[in-house]
C-alpha cells in the first residue's frame, strides 16, 4: 500500500470520523503560530516609526491595513485587519500617516502597529500588548 493510500485510509477510515478534526487542527496551528509571533514581539520588543501605505477591502466588512517600517536599513511590510475608518484629517485608513511599530529584534519581520486613538478599529486578535 502506498503512503498516499495509507494517509487517505487514515483520514477517511472508521466511518470518516477523523476527517472532521482536520479544520480544528489547522485552526489550532494557525492560532498557535499567531500567538508565537506576538510573543516574540513582546519578548524582544523594539520600536520604530512606520508609515501606513494602503488600506484595502478584503470582504465581510473587513479591511487590510498595510504599513512599512525600516530596521537596520532593511524595509519591512506588515499588515493588520481593521474595520473601515477615517483619520481626523479625512484620510481613509490614515494612509500616509506615521505610527509606532513594535517589532521583534530577533525576527524584525514580526511586527504590530500601534494605531493610537484608532486602535479600536483593529480586528486582528492580539494575545500580547
Amino acid at each position: 500500500m502506498s503512503k498516499l493510500n495509507r494517509f487517505l485510509d487514515f483520514l477517511y477510515g472508521e466511518n470518516n470520523k477523523r476527517i472532521k478534526y482536520i479544520p480544528l487542527i489547522l485552526l489550532s496551528l494557525l492560532i498557535t503560530y499567531s500567538a508565537f509571533r506576538q510573543y516574540e514581539i513582546q519578548k524582544y520588543k523594539a520600536k520604530v516609526i512606520g508609515v501606513v501605505t494602503k488600506i484595502s477591502f478584503t470582504g465581510n466588512f473587513r479591511y487590510s491595513l498595510d504599513y512599512e517600517y525600516t530596521v537596520n536599513d532593511v524595509k519591512y511590510i506588515g499588515s493588520v485587519g481593521v474595520s473601515n475608518f477615517i483619520c481626523d484629517d479625512g484620510t481613509k485608513g490614515c494612509v500616509g500617516k506615521k505610527f509606532e511599530i513594535y517589532y521583534s529584534t530577533k525576527n524584525p519581520e514580526y511586527s504590530r502597529i500601534y494605531l493610537g486613538k484608532y486602535e479600536k478599529n483593529k480586528q486582528t486578535v492580539e494575545f500580547f500588548k
